[in-house]
C-alpha cells in the first residue's frame, strides 16, 4: 500500500492554490492579531527605548534673522554665506564669545551641542534654532544669540547689518514622535513573520480535506466521496466494496492518523478498500468546488 511515508513523490507535490487560500481564509483572523500584536510590541519597545536611554522630552525655539548684505563695497558677498558656512560661523570662536558675553552661564561645548541653522530659499533668512531638555538653557542660549547676531554683522565688512525677522514660541519636538514608526515596523515584521509561519504551517499539515489530498497520499485505496449534503452520498459507492472495507474517516483528519486506522483494520484482517470523509465542512467544499448552495 503506498501511503504518504512511503511516496517517494510526496515532497515534490505541487500546491493546490485553491485549497491553500481556503485554509488561509480560516486562519486569517490569527495573522490579523499577531500584526496587531507585534505592532504593540514595537511601539511599546521604542517607548521603553526612549525612556531607557533618554527620558526627556525634548524642545527647541527658532528665530529667523535678517541679513542685509554690503553689496555696494561687496557684490559677490552674499555668496560666501550659505547653510554650510553660517553652520560654521554660528559656531566658531568669535560668535561663541559674543554669545558667552551674553549668556555666560553655559560653556562652549554646551551651545554648540544645542545650536543649529537652516537657511531659507531666499539667501538673506537665516533661522537659528536652540534644542534642548532644559528649557531655561534653550531659553537663555536663545536669547544669547539675538544678542550676538548684530554683533557678529559689526566683526564682517560683508555684512551691513543682522536684524530679528521672526521669532516661534518654544515646542515640543519629541513627544514620541517616532513611537507610529516603531509600531508600523512592528506590523511589518508581524505580518511578514506570521505570514512565513502560516506557509511553512501549511506545507507540512497532511489533513485530508479533498479527494485530491487523499488520492495523493493513498494512491491504492479508493475515494468513495464525501458524506455531505452537497453530494450524492450514493453516487461514489462501489458495489465490490463491502461496507467493512470502507474507512470513514473524519473530514480534516491527519494522514498519520488515517494510516494508524488502516492499520488498526489490516490488524482485524480487513483490508481497507475505499475512504469516504464524513463531518464535512459543507461550506469549505462548496467553495472548493465552485458548488451554490441549491
Amino acid at each position: 500500500m503506498a501511503t504518504r511515508f512511503n511516496d517517494e513523490n510526496y515532497m515534490n507535490e505541487t500546491m493546490d492554490m485553491r485549497r491553500f487560500f481556503l485554509c488561509l481564509k480560516t486562519r486569517i483572523w490569527m495573522i490579523v492579531l499577531c500584526t496587531f500584536a507585534c505592532s504593540l510590541i514595537g511601539a511599546g519597545a521604542y517607548k521603553a527605548y526612549y525612556c531607557i536611554t533618554d527620558g526627556q522630552d525634548r524642545y527647541q525655539r527658532s528665530c529667523d534673522f535678517y541679513i542685509t548684505f554690503n553689496e555696494a563695497d561687496h557684490p559677490n558677498g552674499m555668496d560666501y554665506y550659505n547653510a554650510y558656512t553660517w553652520g560654521q560661523f554660528l559656531l566658531d570662536d568669535k560668535m561663541i564669545e559674543h554669545v558667552m558675553d551674553f549668556g555666560g552661564k553655559y560653556n562652549e561645548d554646551e551651545i554648540k551641542a544645542a545650536v543649529t541653522s537652516r537657511m531659507m530659499s531666499d539667501y538673506r533668512i537665516l533661522t537659528v534654532i536652540v534644542s534642548g531638555t532644559d528649557t531655561r538653557k534653550i531659553e537663555a542660549i536663545y536669547e544669547a544669540y539675538k544678542f550676538a547676531m548684530p554683533l557678529f554683522a559689526q566683526d564682517v565688512e560683508e555684512i551691513t547689518s543682522i536684524s530679528v525677522w521672526s521669532e516661534d514660541d518654544m515646542t515640543k519636538i519629541n513627544d514620541h514622535t517616532r513611537s507610529f514608526n516603531a509600531a508600523i515596523l512592528g506590523a511589518i515584521l508581524g505580518l511578514f513573520f506570521s505570514s512565513l509561519a502560516w506557509a511553512l504551517y501549511y506545507c507540512m499539515d497532511d489533513r485530508i480535506y479533498t479527494q485530491s489530498d487523499w488520492c495523493r497520499r493513498f494512491k491504492d485505496i479508493a475515494f468513495l466521496g464525501y458524506d455531505c449534503e452537497i453530494f450524492d452520498k450514493e453516487s461514489d459507492k462501489d458495489p465490490d466494496i463491502n461496507d467493512d472495507e470502507i474507512l470513514f474517516l473524519d473530514w480534516g483528519e491527519h494522514a498519520t492518523a488515517a494510516e494508524y486506522l488502516i492499520n488498526e483494520k489490516k490488524n482485524n484482517k480487513i483490508d481497507v478498500k475505499g475512504i469516504r470523509l464524513v463531518d464535512c465542512n459543507e461550506a469549505f467544499l462548496r467553495n472548493y468546488y465552485g458548488r451554490s448552495k441549491n
